[in-house]
C-alpha cells in the first residue's frame, strides 16, 4: 500500500496532467503547458518527493512571464511557487534586462537557458534585498524554471494585496509614501539594484507593511541602463501617490539625491 507522501506523488502527477487534458481550447492549452510542461511536473514532483513541499494548494496570481502558486512546505508551513513559463517571445525581452548585468555573464541564448537565468536572477535579487533589510519574499530555492519563497497572506491561502488595492487602507498614505522612497533609495544603496519595473502593481501591503516582490528584472546598478530604469521607478511612485492626493519629493531632486550619495 502507497504512503501517504507516494499518494502525495501520484495525486500530484495525475492533477497537472488531467488539468492538461481538460483545457479546451488550444490557446489555453499552449499557456498550460508553457507553465507544466514534463520538466517542470518532474520537478515538482521531485520537490514533493524531497519533502520540500508537501501540498500545491491553487494558483495565486496569472503573470505573462510566470504563475505563482500557494504550497505548504515542511510542517506546513505557507510557501510560495513561481513557475516561469518557457516562452520564446518572454525570452526575448528578458534579455534586456540580463544583457549588461555583470553577475549574469554566461546565461546562454537559448529560450530555456534564458528562462533559468530569470528564475536564477530573481532568486538572486531576492537574497541581495533580503540582506539590504527590506521587505520582500525570502527565497528559499530555485532550479531551472522553479523558485520556492515564502508567503505573504493569510494561513488560509489569501495573499496580501497589491498597493493599488489597499488606498483605503492606508491609516497614513503620506508616511506610506515616505516608505516606499525610502525602500527606492535603499535598493540602489543597500541591495545595489534598481527595481526596473516599480509601482503600486508590484508591492503587496499586508498587515501594516509593505512588501517589494517581482524582482526578477531588477538589475545591478551598473547595468548600463540601471539610471534609466532608476528614473522610470521613481516617476510611476509619484504618480501613485500624486493620484492620491499625498505630497511627493520633486522626482528629479529626488533622483539626483540617490546618485549623489
Amino acid at each position: 500500500m502507497p504512503s501517504n507522501k507516494e499518494k502525495k506523488i501520484i495525486e500530484l502527477e495525475d492533477s497537472l496532467n488531467n488539468h492538461r487534458i481538460r483545457e479546451k481550447s488550444s490557446e489555453d492549452r499552449d499557456a498550460y503547458q508553457r507553465v507544466f510542461d514534463a520538466r517542470t511536473i518532474s520537478s515538482l514532483v521531485k520537490l514533493l518527493n524531497n519533502g520540500i513541499i508537501s501540498e500545491i494548494v491553487g494558483i495565486i496570481s496569472q503573470g505573462k512571464e510566470a504563475n505563482v502558486y500557494f504550497a505548504y512546505g515542511e510542517n506546513d508551513v505557507p510557501l510560495a511557487i513561481k513557475i516561469y513559463k518557457i516562452d520564446i517571445q518572454s525570452a526575448k525581452w528578458m534579455k534586456n534586462y540580463i544583457k549588461g548585468d555583470p553577475r549574469f555573464k554566461k546565461s546562454g541564448t537559448s529560450t530555456d537557458k534564458v528562462i533559468f537565468t530569470w528564475c536564477q536572477k530573481e532568486y538572486r535579487n531576492l537574497s541581495q534585498i533580503v540582506s539590504a533589510g527590506i521587505p520582500c519574499p525570502k527565497p528559499l530555492y530555485f532550479r531551472d524554471n522553479i523558485l520556492l519563497m515564502t508567503y505573504i497572506g493569510d494561513e488560509n491561502g489569501n495573499p496580501a494585496k497589491k498597493l493599488k488595492d489597499c488606498v483605503g487602507d492606508l491609516k497614513n498614505p503620506s508616511k506610506e509614501a515616505l516608505l516606499t522612497f525610502q525602500y527606492i533609495e535603499q535598493l540602489y544603496l543597500k541591495a545595489k539594484l534598481v527595481h526596473a519595473d516599480l509601482s503600486e502593481y508590484n508591492i503587496l501591503y499586508y498587515q501594516n507593511q509593505q512588501f517589494v516582490i517581482d524582482v526578477s528584472q531588477a538589475v545591478s546598478r551598473s547595468h548600463p541602463k540601471a539610471k534609466q530604469y532608476l528614473a522610470r521607478d521613481i516617476k510611476n511612485i509619484v504618480n501613485f501617490y500624486s493620484n492620491i492626493g499625498v505630497t511627493t519629493p520633486d522626482p528629479l531632486e529626488f533622483y539626483t539625491t540617490i546618485l549623489g550619495n
